[in-house]
């Protein structure tokens, strides 16, 4: 029978197990801050997608609508709701939780949000339009305590 010597037996050292759960432990808690990170702002992207499609179906409502013929935009919107308006200026001053055209509730998750709109009919002339065309600039504001405000502008001509 061979002895061995001491110093080739196999293991580790206290250390050496010390530096390895040291080392799969700060691994750990890296992979569980990314993953913490990553739920934490995974709502985020369908709110920003919500606001996006709120603003643009506005705009897209108040740009179908005739050309004004008053000099400067009311303040305060007309009344009688959106299902009465008629043309872009009556819009100015609106500021609601998103609804139909009729005014009712599209649903209880976007009451969070808020809509304004701005119309401005003293807006310089656009580039190369002749002239004397009248504009105005249509500015639809979406706010929500959770995300930054949005705002999407277009114009709207008299040619």
């Amino acid at each position: 029978m061979i002895k061995r010597p001491q110093f080739l037996q196999a293991g580790f050292t206290m250390i050496e197990l010390v530096i390895s759960m040291t080392i799969i432990s700060l691994a750990l808690l890296g992979t569980l801050l990314a993953i913490n990170t990553a739920g934490v702002y995974s709502g985020d992207p369908m709110l920003d997608h919500q606001g996006i499609s709120i603003a643009e179906s506005y705009l897209e409502e108040i740009l179908q609508k005739g050309f004004s013929t008053v000099a400067s935009c009311p303040a305060p919107p007309s009344p009688g709701g959106r299902a009465s308006f008629n043309d872009v200026c009556q819009y100015n001053g609106l500021s609601q939780p998103p609804t139909s055209q009729a005014g009712v509730a599209i649903s209880s998750l976007l009451n969070t949000y808020t809509v304004t709109v701005t119309v401005d009919s003293s807006a310089a002339s656009l580039g190369t339009l002749t002239p004397g065309t009248q504009v105005e600039r249509v500015d639809v504001t979406v706010s929500h305590s959770t995300m930054p405000t949005m705002t999407f502008s277009s114009y709207r001509t008299n040619y």
